[in-house]
């Protein structure tokens, strides 16, 4: 079902704006109804978008690797409360449970080591494992939200351990290829747009680079396009129950902590980011990437979503996931 014509031009009003004072090369925005991508938003030339043009869309990445955890519990392999040393001895942070790796309570730091893991090459799983030290908590469990790439590189090895089976393929094999999500993939496959850094005076372009994140993948790897990651979009709406129980699927979205004590706007799933907006409550995720930032946005009731994508790490004066709810909301 397409947009009425004035909702059209409203959400094409809202990407050019943003693209034009964010200075990002490029935008692309896509609104899914009822499974469907139901308009495309488009503004750039560095590259011209189109729905299958491939972005990097960092940590929305996590959403599908803690629906492959819930398969797993499902499969009755693992249990959310789990400690992690159940699964992978003799790590010292062993006693956080799975259910804390997924929703940010773990308090686990955020990153795995202390450099900038998204700007650096990823060492292999052994190598993530034996770098982990009992300072890597940083807060006590469950009592603290605290965002943390790492613990999403170690739920990743979880699956791995479970399953005898690396997490991309994995991936593959349970979500991309049943969903028909074929230009998802690990690494860029043309056409991509490459990811920049805009100078903030003179507005020339730097690209960065495309890591290969290794062990961290789990938690913020993949490239998609409008089109694949609408078809994600459409099934956090309604799961395909051959895939995932629509009652996990709403078990995931419960909030597991709320992340704005002030005013309630915000908090996190199991595996999901929980953004309310007036009286409705979308479920998602953002993310970013040196070069990339991109946003998720689900309203469950109506089926109805916003996936959006820009080659610059960041827009001057927007939010890419900001601009999507604003879309989802229009």
């Amino acid at each position: 079902m397409p947009l009425l014509p004035e909702t059209a031009r409203q959400v094409d009003l809202l990407v050019a704006r943003a693209q034009a004072e964010g200075r990002g090369p490029s935008l692309a925005l896509g609104v899914v109804r009822d499974g469907r991508l139901a308009h495309l938003a488009v503004v750039g030339e560095t590259p011209r978008p189109d729905g299958d043009l491939q972005y990097r869309v960092g940590s929305i990445t996590k959403t599908m690797t803690a629906v492959l955890v819930m398969q797993q519990r499902d499969a009755g392999r693992l249990a959310l409360d789990d400690p992690l040393d159940a699964h992978l001895p003799g790590t010292p942070v062993g006693a956080v449970t799975v259910r804390h790796l997924l929703g940010h309570v773990s308090g686990l730091q955020r990153e795995p080591d202390g450099d900038w893991w998204e700007r650096a090459e990823g060492t292999d799983l052994d190598t993530l494992l034996a770098g982990l030290t009992p300072d890597k908590i940083a807060h006590p469990p469950h009592f603290v939200y605290h965002y943390s790439n790492l613990a999403y590189g170690l739920l990743g090895a979880v699956l791995e351990r479970i399953t005898g089976t690396p997490w991309a393929d994995l991936l593959t094999e349970r979500l991309l290829t049943p969903l028909g999500m074929r230009r998802t993939t690990y690494h860029p496959t043309e056409p991509y747009a490459p990811g920049y850094v805009v100078h903030p005076w003179h507005e020339t372009l730097r690209e960065e680079p495309r890591t290969d994140t290794g062990a961290m993948a789990p938690a913020g790897q993949l490239w998609s396009t409008v089109e694949d990651l609408g078809r994600w979009a459409a099934f956090l709406a309604d799961p395909d129950p051959a895939m995932l129980s629509p009652a996990t699927l709403t078990e995931m979205c419960a909030p597991v902590v709320i992340n704005d004590l002030d005013s309630w706007t915000g908090g996190h799933g199991l595996g999901v980011e929980l953004y309310r907006v007036g009286d409705r409550v979308y479920v998602g995720h953002g993310g970013s990437m040196p070069g990339y930032v991109a946003g998720l946005a689900v309203h469950r009731p109506t089926r109805t979503a916003v996936v959006n994508f820009a080659n610059a790490y960041g827009l001057r004066g927007h939010h890419i996931g900001a601009l999507g709810r604003e879309a989802l909301t229009l």
